[in-house]
């Protein structure tokens, strides 16, 4: 399958598992700092991935052929990645860090949209890695990005709570 046709087809089920497949519980809980909003953002990320493998297996069928190993790993990319992004604070913290907090806090939504776009690029390349090896190998770099990225956003969460522990006492 080409790259282009991978994408596409995780694009467009990004879009209904966002849109049409989210309940409004979940948009509403999963980026609550509780056991609700992981349990929330963890379905809502199962029933985004099952939109997209739904599409991805359509258009394996028509296009032909999908390897198993590479198609898992990159739905497991989406999963991770859509799950970190979704937990807000995560992509709030990141914001902070690469100093970006005040487009993040004028319109949160876009950088959200923005970040799961992004990961849907590696996603489509281990998707179609040419042998299972490489497809596990690219899998294991992006998660090594994912854990950059997570080290970015704990240092940004903690200049954020210092920030508010200093408007608190002044106020």
């Amino acid at each position: 399958m080409s790259f282009s046709a991978v994408f596409l087809a995780l694009l467009a089920g990004h879009h209904v598992g966002d849109r049409w497949a989210q309940t409004d519980h979940q948009a509403t809980t999963k980026g609550a700092p509780t056991l609700a909003g992981r349990l929330a953002c963890g379905a809502h990320v199962a029933s985004l991935t099952l939109c997209q493998m739904v599409l991805l297996a359509a258009v394996a069928a028509a296009e032909g052929g999908l390897a198993p190993v590479q198609a898992a790993c990159g739905l497991a990319l989406t999963a991770l990645s859509h799950y970190w992004i979704d937990r807000r604070r995560t992509l709030a913290g990141l914001a902070r860090a690469l100093g970006r907090h005040g487009y993040y806090q004028r319109d949160p939504e876009a950088m959200d949209q923005a970040a799961h776009v992004v990961w849907l690029v590696p996603a489509a390349l281990v998707i179609t890695a040419p042998t299972p090896v490489a497809g596990v190998v690219m899998s294991g770099g992006c998660l090594l990005v994912l854990a950059v990225m997570e080290d970015l956003s704990r240092r940004g969460r903690t200049v954020l709570e210092v920030n508010r522990a200093v408007a608190s006492a002044t106020a």
